[in-house]
């Protein structure tokens, strides 16, 4: 469905961020946040309980056909969206946190969500999901850049910050290279599954991110880390699972909608944070001087 040069954009966003993150934070910072046992698990429960119960309330109260039906109950029960991480790396003091969100949430994705699948949507056969495939593009664009991060950072601990700064920007020019190259496929998907489908699939995204924001606990950059990881679902995995597993149901179309969707909700409420949280340090600033 998506070519090559959109698929290469993604690609290199998700290589330079991940090893930008490797760069600038520490193992040790990433091992607290996997001892956490407070907020790892409000994370689960957010994804895999809360938001996949939100699915079946939007299915129940849209009477769509059972091919988009399918299409919302799936996204509803994938968590795991990497194009979250795009958000979560503004977020100052929580970086380890939206990094070890952003890997536990793919893997318990590609663990749980056929299972969950098999429960919650009638089929004939059971949801397959491309393991070896989607474990090595885990292990390509997640696991290895981050470990090759934490490598330069210890052989080369003054210059890593600098390159991680650098591999930054390359993911945000990336990012947005991906938006632009998809726009075509995403703004053809939304005219072609209507309004009521983008109606219901907004409430998805922002309920979704509502619930991460309740269950992200105390601390302001966990909440945000973890309303943003929350709505932004494995579109990806989604995709795959549909077209391998629901050809002729239009459930893929109604994916490809939903990543066109699920990016200026989330766009707004990052840019609202970053603002308000420059305009407190220009105060605190002004009232420290005065």
């Amino acid at each position: 469905m998506f070519q090559l040069a959109p698929m290469a954009a993604v690609g290199i966003f998700l290589v330079s961020t991940m090893l930008a993150i490797g760069m600038t934070v520490s193992r040790e910072e990433i091992s607290s946040t996997l001892r956490d046992r407070r907020t790892l698990p409000r994370v689960l429960m957010a994804n895999f309980i809360l938001v996949p119960l939100l699915g079946i309330v939007l299915t129940h109260i849209f009477r769509f056909p059972p091919g988009t039906t399918t299409g919302i109950l799936l996204l509803a029960i994938s968590p795991g969206g990497l194009t979250a991480i795009q958000f979560t790396d503004k977020v100052k003091g929580s970086l380890a946190f939206a990094a070890v969100v952003a890997f536990v949430l793919t893997i318990a994705s590609i663990a749980a969500s056929p299972i969950i699948a098999h429960i919650l949507i009638p089929q004939e056969s059971p949801v397959r999901v491309p393991y070896f495939g989607v474990i090595g593009g885990v292990l390509l664009f997640l696991l290895l850049p981050v470990l090759l991060g934490f490598l330069v950072r210890r052989l080369f601990q003054t210059a890593a910050g600098k390159i991680g700064r650098i591999l930054l920007v390359l993911s945000n020019v990336s990012f947005v290279a991906s938006i632009v190259l998809t726009a075509a496929f995403k703004k053809h998907a939304m005219k072609e599954v209507g309004p009521s489908v983008i109606a219901a699939l907004l409430i998805l995204i922002v309920g979704s991110m509502v619930i991460g924001w309740l269950l992200g606990g105390p601390d302001q950059g966990s909440r945000r880390v973890m309303a943003v990881s929350t709505s932004m679902r494995n579109a990806a995995l989604c995709l795959l699972v549909a077209m391998r597993n629901l050809p002729g149901t239009n459930a893929d179309v109604l994916v490809v909608a939903f990543m066109g969707l699920m990016i200026p909700p989330n766009m707004l409420f990052t840019l609202y944070h970053t603002v308000r949280e420059k305009s407190k340090a220009a105060k605190r600033k002004t009232a420290g001087s005065a």
